[in-house]
């Protein structure tokens, strides 16, 4: 590897934006991944309170194309940093607050501001790290984002578990933790080359960029049809799974715990950065190819555990589960910029990109919650199957990435 890639200011940047990535997984645990198990132990949310922070963080992405106009005009290191200020510090407001209203107010309003911080960085990652180390540099931000996360998570758990009133201090927590982390990215340092454009802040300048990427970009919108349907078969499968391991295999609270949030978020963790050198060698195709497979495996895993009764398959599954989907966190932030034709681009292609996560976020869920009322447990098998045609597609995306060498 050329020494030439590793400039001091691609150094500086990969170190500010590590520990911006470690803070935030704090902040994100908090935010995010624990807070509908917060509100339900120590708040006694109701199930619409539970269901609007579910749904938070896909209507944030909904408004991707609206972020993607507002940091061209702004700047997308601005937007970063604004935006995790802005969402951080509503949760201090919890140390005071009781309500389960006020709590999900709060925490909903940060994680929709979260998705507007996640359109900056991920659309600066084309100008910051050269391609040919991408891969690895995001694998690596993603390995410490996780490696904070994970052992949150399960603090949190426990605390609340026992003391309830302990959100009053763990969600200033968080605050503080996106403060710090806002102000480690606010180092960050735009190469000499990069210019911010500015652009008029209006709803049909969103949708003349969905348009241009969507509409006009063959290679791209196939792209996209194979990744809603990968994701599509986790947000198929990923509470239906719960239900299940809980009703037919009567997994106990901790080994669900340990089979379904552990094991795949330690690995995830873990694999990253191998994720990242595998993208760097074989690209962003072959490695939605080889997603796709795993995820195939892994749910039928999961269908013949609960079919066949033998819940070790789960653990196994999960196992698969954590390692592919540090694969898929790594394309998911990256596939914008591989496919925009200028760096200039990637906040249009992530507009595009953040909508159809929102769409797939909101609505599939209940896709999996009909099928498993009608079908029951082989409403896994479904999962596979669409699983399974994504294979298909991201092989289509292969042949047409053939046809167009710029994109190799």
């Amino acid at each position: 590897m050329s020494e030439s890639i590793w400039t001091p200011i691609v150094r500086h940047n990969v170190r500010v934006e590590t520990l911006f990535s470690a803070f935030n997984g704090v902040f994100m645990a908090l935010a995010i991944q624990a807070s509908p198990m917060i509100a339900v132990s120590a708040v006694s949310a109701s199930p619409i309170e539970v269901t609007l922070l579910v749904s938070a963080f896909p209507v944030g992405v909904f408004l991707g194309p609206i972020w993607a106009t507002l940091g061209r005009g702004w700047g997308m290191r601005r937007l970063v940093t604004g935006m995790a200020i802005v969402g951080s510090l509503p949760l201090f407001a919890l140390a005071w607050f009781e309500s389960s209203w006020a709590f999900t107010a709060f925490v909903a309003f940060a994680q929709v501001m979260n998705s507007a911080m996640r359109m900056g960085q991920s659309s600066l990652y084309a100008v910051l790290y050269p391609r040919p180390v991408r891969g690895r540099v995001i694998g690596q931000f993603t390995f410490w984002t996780y490696l904070t996360m994970v052992p949150t998570i399960f603090v949190a758990g426990w605390w609340v578990g026992r003391t309830p009133t302990s959100f009053h201090v763990l969600y200033p927590l968080a605050g503080a933790c996106g403060l710090v982390g806002a102000w480690f990215y606010s180092a960050i340092v735009p190469p000499p080359t990069m210019t911010v454009r500015s652009s008029v802040l209006s709803l049909r300048a969103a949708l003349l960029g969905v348009w241009k990427a969507l509409g006009k970009d063959r290679a791209y919108r196939v792209f996209q049809v194979a990744y809603f349907l990968s994701g599509a078969s986790f947000f198929m499968s990923t509470h239906v799974i719960l239900l299940l391991a809980t009703n037919e295999l009567r997994f106990r609270p901790l080994e669900l715990a340990i089979s379904l949030t552990l094991i795949p978020q330690l690995i995830l963790a873990i694999s990253s950065p191998l994720w990242g050198r595998i993208y760097d060698r074989i690209g962003i195709l072959n490695c939605r190819v080889l997603i796709s497979v795993i995820a195939t495996v892994y749910l039928l895993l999961y269908f013949v555990a609960v079919i066949g009764h033998c819940p070790v398959l789960i653990y196994l599954g999960s196992a698969l589960f954590g390692f592919g989907n540090a694969g898929g966190q790594l394309t998911w932030a990256l596939g914008s910029s591989h496919f925009a034709p200028t760096p200039e681009d990637v906040p249009t292609y992530n507009g595009v990109h953040f909508v159809l996560n929102g769409v797939r976020g909101l609505l599939v869920p209940w896709v999996g919650s009909m099928l498993l009322y009608t079908i029951g447990p082989w409403s896994l098998l479904a999962a596979a199957l669409t699983s399974f045609a994504s294979i298909l597609v991201s092989l289509r995306s292969l042949q047409i990435q053939h046809s167009r060498p710029e994109l190799a």
